[in-house]
């Protein structure tokens, strides 16, 4: 069984855009590129007294 879950979620278009060319030009995906944001601000808020 994949370790991987959907999340669907609703997005501004422009924002969409912006995100999607940050994305691209870190050679990733946008959904790869979210994971990594979502797992920076994991690791912050853990450290965070």
């Amino acid at each position: 069984m994949p370790k991987e879950k959907v999340i669907n979620f609703r997005i501004d278009s422009q924002l969409k855009k912006e995100a999607k060319k940050l994305a691209e030009s870190d050679g990733r995906s946008l959904s790869n590129w979210i994971t990594l944001l979502i797992e920076r601000e994991i690791k912050r808020a853990r450290r965070a007294p």
